[in-house]
Parts: C-alpha cells; structure tokens; sequence
C-alpha cells in the first residue's frame, strides 16, 4: 500500500520525502510557499533517504470554483471560508461555532483568496496548470459549493477536457 504523506510546512515536507512514497499539499498559498520552501524540502528529505522526488507522487489538492456564473463561483467560497481565517485569527478558537461566525464575517473577496474562482474555462487551465510546471503529477480538485453535481458537470464538460488536450492526452 502507497503511503502519502501531507504536509504543508518543511519539517512535515522534509519527512514526506524520506518516508513517502507520495506527497499531498494544498493550493492557494503562493507559488514561493512551494517553489522556495516546500519542494526544496522534499527533495531533501528524499536524497536523504538516498532517492530523488520523482521516485514519489507529488499530489496537489487544488481549490477550484468555476461556475458559469462567476458570482455564484464567488458566493460559493463562503462555504469554506474558515480556510481565509489568519493563523492569528483562528488561534484559540476552538468551538467551531465560533470558527463559523468568524468566517462568516469576511468579505466574500477574502473567502475567495484561497481559491481559483472564475466563470473561464481557459483561465482555470492556465492556473491549474502552474501546479503541474511546478511538478505535481497528481491534481485533486476541490470545490467549496453545497451543489458538487453541478460542479463535477460543469468541471467535466468544460475545464478537463481542456487539460487533457494540454497534457496531449
């Protein structure tokens, strides 16, 4: 059985590169997080351990909101609004009603700060694809809206294909 380690700092990152045989992280927090800190990290966790990264799966969770309403993709990231919340912010909540007003609280233009929001097809690809330029060989889409149907339609008729015609698939 693979194992996958998750990691979103360096100590973490470093040891998803010894012991892994994938690594998962999360999207939406600035390219140097990942070019400068975090994949430098794996690779040396894994030439510790006397192999190189692209002997793992790098896997990226992508947070994706694509509608073809671009204010129904907008409004769709409050539902995850709590992941817009400052570490400042979230230390010392620990009811998660508390957590919930608070994210609640935020401007939806801060909610959706974390994610890839747009009505454009094209412009998902181009943002997704940074990822892949970066390495990552395994993409999980996640969509913060209540109705996932319609999100996994609309990704699959319109956005997917594109980045299969993009990996020359």
């Amino acid at each position: 059985v693979p194992i996958y380690v998750a990691a979103s700092g360096p100590a973490a990152t470093r040891l998803a590169g010894r012991v892994g045989d994938g690594f998962i992280t999360t999207s939406g927090k600035g390219r140097e997080l990942y070019t400068e800190t975090l994949l430098p990290a794996l690779a040396e966790g894994a030439a510790k351990a006397g192999r190189s990264t692209t002997d793992m799966d790098l896997m990226m969770e992508v947070k994706v909101s694509f509608d073809t309403d671009r204010a129904r993709a907008l409004e769709d990231t409050r539902y995850w609004g709590a992941l817009a919340l400052s570490s400042e912010e979230k230390t010392g909540v620990e009811d998660p009603v508390e957590m919930e007003r608070l994210a609640d609280a935020l401007p939806v233009e801060r909610t959706a700060s974390r994610w890839i929001v747009s009505d454009d097809a094209e412009e998902h690809v181009e943002r997704v694809w940074e990822y892949v330029d970066m390495g990552f060989t395994h993409l999980v889409f996640h969509a913060p809206g209540p109705d996932q149907g319609r999100f996994i339609d609309l990704y699959r008729e319109q956005v997917l294909p594109r980045l299969h015609a993009r990996a020359g698939r």
